[in-house]
């Protein structure tokens, strides 16, 4: 069989064949979603969160209040973490996460709370699920799997907190 490798060629050259315009522009949106969603998700690299290390029982303060001491293990800087956050009492509550050993404080963008101990619009309740990022030894991020971002600073020691309903 003689075959030749001109014909072969234009055969297989995208020159030579026709597409709607509106059939590239859904191609181009749908790579550009693909895109977005591989960055926000760190390109299908996004890990289980190590087993937790601490299982100490909150200890009652006598107050209402207990003392809470972090449960996770250390994490990888620049690895991404499936993450479940707890949000029913805000993000600011202060055991809300709890993350590579320590409990951490939101620092924006944006409110950590309704302002009536709630979660701030845009996350789900009483959970939301995302990816945590440790970025440097004491600032992470979550990026919720619904859009918000919140950035959060390591709380150092254990937390004094009353019980969220």
């Amino acid at each position: 069989m003689n075959i030749n490798r001109r014909q072969l060629w234009r055969a297989a050259s995208i020159g030579s064949y026709r597409f709607p315009t509106t059939g590239l522009v859904v191609a181009v949106l749908v790579l550009g979603v693909l895109l977005v969603v591989a960055t926000i998700t760190g390109g299908g690299s996004v890990r289980d969160l190590p087993a937790p290390v601490n299982a100490a029982a909150p200890q009652a303060l006598g107050n209402g209040q207990y003392l809470y001491s972090p449960r996770s293990s250390r994490v990888t800087i620049g690895t991404h973490y499936r993450f479940q956050l707890y949000t029913h009492c805000g993000l600011d509550w202060p055991i809300a996460v709890d993350f590579d050993g320590s409990f951490w404080d939101p620092t924006g963008p944006g409110p950590a709370s309704d302002g009536n101990g709630n979660p701030p619009r845009g996350y789900g309740d009483p959970l939301d699920y995302g990816v945590m990022t440790l970025l440097s030894p004491n600032r992470a991020e979550y990026r919720s799997a619904r859009g918000p971002v919140m950035r959060f600073s390591r709380h150092p020691g254990a937390q004094r907190a009353s019980p969220c309903a």
